[in-house]
């Protein structure tokens, strides 16, 4: 299909009408009229449910919308990038962030990068995990930063890794009135009202079962803040990274080191897909972020 059939299409979407893009975009209406059926017979769905006013978007057309947008960023991103002489001074990055991540170094980076590139546009999308990868896989974005518990990396390439401490975070008064070590075991957790992410109870629930304990948690949550806000309610105590506590502001919360476990509790995780051409505008971004970090980078062959 022509590449642009689908630019048109965009057009006709955010236009609402055949009419008004046909104005916007210089072409006459019977020949966007006619693309716009080359798309629905190629597709085999109808696009628009048509309206007295404005075209409406059918499931199947909000699809190739987003897809459409998709295609065409990657090619607007590959001409930027080849007219740069393959410096990566112009295009665009476009990475993925995880809902609970509010890593300020990650955002200090983004800045010294667009110091350093300035001609180069930065897309940054947020959402949680699953989403993420489901970005990173189609290659909507190139590389994703996010907190990850042991295996949900598979397939994928684990550029960098920072661990964490795993810390039990708690209302003061509410719990361990008794306990004056600094550290609490998981036997000591097993009977209080525990507050896990939801992406972590099989990890945990494996940890409990080896030392022969079960984990029953009582509020599991997808966004770490609520977790934190459970413990902060005094209800339960929240299994979570130190950093990202601290990160999302929960610095009033108790907290008390989870011993006994190797559970991987990373502070931030930076992947890509595997073996797989990276584009010199991302490979720019990782190789300033490991200068920063400190650690190597090496860009894929």
């Amino acid at each position: 299909m022509n590449l642009s059939y689908y630019v048109n299409y965009i057009t006709i979407v955010e236009e609402g009408s055949l009419t008004a893009a046909s104005l916007k975009l210089r072409i006459a209406q019977p020949a966007l009229s006619n693309q716009l059926k080359a798309l629905e017979t190629a597709y085999g769905a109808r696009l628009f449910y048509r309206g007295a006013r404005k075209l409406e978007l059918t499931d199947a057309g909000r699809i190739l919308y987003q897809k459409a947008k998709w295609m065409t960023e990657i090619e607007t991103a590959a001409r930027n990038e080849i007219a740069s002489g393959f410096g990566g001074t112009k295009g665009t990055l476009r990475i993925g962030i995880s809902s609970s991540f509010e890593n300020e170094r990650i955002l200090d980076a983004l800045v010294a990068f667009s110091d350093r590139y300035p001609d180069t546009e930065i897309k940054v999308f947020e959402a949680d995990l699953s989403e993420l990868l489901k970005k990173l896989q189609s290659g909507q974005v190139e590389a994703i930063f996010v907190r990850l518990i042991k295996n949900d990396a598979q397939n994928l390439d684990v550029l960098y890794t920072h661990p964490d401490t795993l810390v039990a975070a708690y209302k003061d008064g509410a719990f361990f009135r008794d306990t004056p070590e600094e550290s609490v075991s998981l036997g000591a957790l097993a009977p209080l009202p525990l507050s896990l992410m939801e992406r972590s109870v099989p990890a945990f629930t494996s940890a409990f079962r080896e030392q022969e304990l079960t984990l029953s948690p009582k509020y599991v949550s997808t966004r770490m803040q609520i977790a934190l806000n459970w413990a902060r309610a005094g209800k339960a105590v929240a299994l979570v990274p130190k950093g990202a506590a601290e990160e999302l502001g929960f610095t009033d919360l108790a907290q008390k080191i989870v011993s006994e476990t190797e559970l991987l509790v990373p502070a931030m995780t930076i992947i890509a897909q595997k073996r797989k051409y990276r584009s010199r505008v991302v490979n720019n971004f990782l190789a300033l972020l490991a200068e920063r970090e400190h650690f190597a980078y090496n860009e894929p062959i």
